[in-house]
């Protein structure tokens, strides 16, 4: 029998999140080596980094690591975050380290070694690699600008280095600036002497939390058993989810460009040959995965990610009658209409804005009910959800706009739209379950403030209008001619918020791969060593991250992103356009909605938004691919995009999968956006017709 060598716990998908205290407590039933949680990221935009403020309500970051701080006591393993507060700069760092302080206050925790590792980076350095040659793109954009880079907040993305080295230098706790969030887990693991291969998936699947099982959820804790035959097993806490070999290789195509490579500070996790496998009816594993010592720009690079503020911000959102959103221009999201993709509504589509409406007596209590009701709805895992990325699209980074009424009290709104139908047939019960999980865990937040859900479609359309100026009086100038402009002469309705005065806009400013070895080995990710006696901190050294190589050499598999798993042309595109055209007119012809459990649309990363599929049974999936409807350049089609914005489409037999990678029309978050963390641009995909399918039971 195979012997357990290392037992990791995943709290949640984002510290912020919540998960059950049972989860955790019934985790810590076993052997536990390590308590661990991602603590944010890029995705909700570059607000959080330049500003270094949290993205997730202060009390829920709270709570929950008072939960990670009650479990990490009772063990002798490390206790580690990464991207605290959110952005994981040094703002964002202090804020989260202040929080931890009081948690070990009222906790008693004595006598404990805390590190801290800093990730930001001072913009001169980033300059002077700029001109010598030593910023590497990742994509396309951003383009690199000297005046905005030195405005800019700057991070570097940590690999497992600089968290060995606090491991190694006694730390029970860890606090990590800007971290790769797969790092956070894998690292722990690899210093134990865990293959890097096993490590790196195992971290993959579990820095979202529950997000792996099924259901799924980032709400919720996860355990990776690893044992010495090289096998790591996914065991979920709460009894009605489970691991499935197809939850776990679905999961590990997530928020990635490539099914089967993904890239990293010290090489390259590849999957060609991992095998998924079920232990029992709820636990499943892998094995079989590799990671590469890759050549340069690997080992040692570290990609930046930069943001700058671009000026105040000015919103407003003005109901309009149904009749008049044809003197609306056709540029002018509005909800019913384009408000969450930038192509108008097709026919047999339906679009529904939902705008979260608040009101209180403190600005504090209107923001705390809207955050806490968007937080709830955008994630919200229902039965039969496809969309597992997220329910909604929001147009703006932060999502919630504060602002003081008429009347003297204060409210906050959250603009939000979906297009996705099976979110759309259950809505009602969606929206009665959030608040019910509001009041359930918040009742303070629902006893002090009121709320509302606006509907918007097109027999109520809303239109969002949004202006950005640094001089705040020709802010308001350009404002009021750009409401006048999206309104073509017609009236606002007295529903309609105008004026509003939402948070700066900020911009993304690099998002690069750093070549400069002396800066990576000799300047970044600082460790700086604390004893921690509840609320006192007292430093005690400081050290640099010792780095190593990891991985194998000689690895005879493909690396190439381009080509690995590519979905060839079956037969040209004209004929394979013809058939499809002969099997719908003859009713055999499918709905891919009506074919998959899974249909999502992801960010991976700034630049780029993946899809994946994954199918009910191998014959829906095989038909698909046959149906030649997925080769690149009929994507780029169906998608309304240039063939060149299609990076690749690509085959995923060990879930049975299809997986879409395009260039993001926009960078995430820019002043133009309509869906920041890019979870709902799939509906285009869900409508398509796909050839005849024979039925059969399904695989999952």
């Amino acid at each position: 029998m195979a012997k357990l060598l290392y037992r990791v716990v995943s709290a949640c998908g984002a510290l912020g999140y919540g998960f059950p205290d049972a989860s955790l407590m019934r985790a810590l039933e076993g052997r536990i080596d390590a308590v661990i949680s991602d603590a944010g990221s890029m995705d909700a935009g570059p607000y959080y980094l330049g500003t270094g403020q949290e993205y997730f309500e202060r009390e829920a970051v709270k709570a929950d690591f008072h939960n990670m701080v009650v479990a990490g006591e009772r063990i002798d393993g490390p206790v580690i975050l990464g991207s605290c507060g959110m952005a994981g700069g040094r703002r964002n760092l202090e804020w989260m380290l202040e929080v931890a302080r009081e948690v070990f206050d009222e906790l008693g925790v004595r006598n404990r070694q805390v590190a801290v590792i800093d990730a930001e980076l001072d913009p001169t350095m980033v300059l002077d690699a700029l001109r010598a040659g030593q910023l590497q793109a990742t994509g396309k954009g951003p383009q690199l600008d000297e005046a905005a880079l030195r405005e800019s907040t700057i991070v570097g993305q940590m690999g497992i280095a600089p968290l060995i080295t606090a491991l190694d230098g006694g730390a029970k706790y860890i606090f990590a600036g800007r971290s790769c969030d797969v790092a956070l887990f894998a690292s722990d693991m690899i210093r134990h002497g865990i293959d890097a291969g096993l490590a790196y998936h195992v971290g993959h699947v579990l820095e979202c939390g529950a997000l792996a099982c099924d259901p799924g959820s980032p709400s919720d804790c996860l355990v990776a058993e690893i044992y010495d035959d090289g096998t790591a097993v996914f065991v979920p806490l709460d009894p009605a989810r489970r691991c499935t070999p197809y939850s776990i290789a679905a999961h590990s195509l997530y928020e990635e460009s490539h099914p089967q490579l993904q890239f990293y500070p010290e090489g390259i996790l590849a999957m060609a040959q991992t095998e998924f496998f079920a232990r029992d009816a709820r636990t499943a594993g892998i094995r079989h995965s590799h990671f590469v010592h890759a050549g340069k720009p690997w080992p040692l690079s570290i990609k930046l990610e930069g943001a700058r503020r671009l000026g105040g911000r000015r919103v407003s959102l003005l109901h309009l009658a149904p009749a008049d959103l044809a003197r609306v221009p056709a540029d002018v999201p509005v909800y019913g209409r384009n408000g969450v993709q930038t192509q108008p509504v097709p026919a047999n589509t339906y679009e529904l804005g939902i705008l979260i409406e608040t009101r209180a007596a403190t600005p504090e209590a209107a923001e705390k009910l809207a955050s806490l009701l968007t937080h709830y709805l955008i994630h919200y895992g229902y039965p039969g959800r496809k969309a597992t990325a997220g329910n909604i699209a929001y147009p703006l980074s932060p999502n919630l706009i504060s602002f003081q009424r008429d009347d003297g009290s204060y409210g906050a709104v959250v603009p939000s739209g979906t297009r996705d139908p099976v979110f759309l047939a259950n809505y009602a019960q969606i929206k009665d379950a959030v608040i019910g999980l509001v009041r359930a865990q918040f009742p303070d937040a629902l006893a002090q403030a009121t709320f509302r859900f606006v509907e918007a479609d097109a027999e109520r359309p809303v239109a969002l209008v949004r202006t950005i100026d640094r001089d705040p009086a020709r802010l308001a100038q350009r404002h009021t001619a750009e409401v006048a402009r999206a309104l073509g002469g017609a009236t606002a309705g007295a529903a309609s918020l105008r004026d509003l005065d939402a948070a700066d806009a900020y911009e993304w400013t690099l998002y690069h791969l750093l070549l400069d070895e002396r800066v990576i080995r000799d300047i970044m990710f600082p460790i700086t060593y604390y004893r921690a006696d509840g609320r006192q901190w007292t430093r005690t050294g400081e050290a640099r991250p010792v780095y190593r190589d990891i991985g194998e050499r000689g690895y005879r598999g493909n690396l190439d992103d381009r080509t690995l798993s590519l979905i060839a042309n079956a037969m040209p595109a004209s004929a394979a356009m013809a058939a499809m055209a002969a099997e719908a007119e003859q009713g055999t012809a499918q709905r891919l909605l009506d074919m998959a459990f899974v249909i999502r649309s992801k960010d991976a990363g700034i630049n780029r938004l993946t899809f994946d599929i994954v199918f009910h049974s191998t014959v829906e999936y095989e038909a698909a691919l046959r149906s030649n409807a997925f080769y690149a350049p009929n994507v780029a089609a169906v998608l309304g995009l240039p063939a060149a914005d299609v990076v690749g489409t690509y085959f995923v037999d060990s879930c049975q999968a299809i997986k879409i990678t395009i260039d993001r029309p926009n960078i995430s978050a820019s002043p133009d956006e309509r869906d920041v963390f890019g979870a709902q641009q799939q509906a285009t995909l869900e409508a398509m017709m796909i050839g005849a399918v024979t039925p059969v039971l399904s695989l999952a």
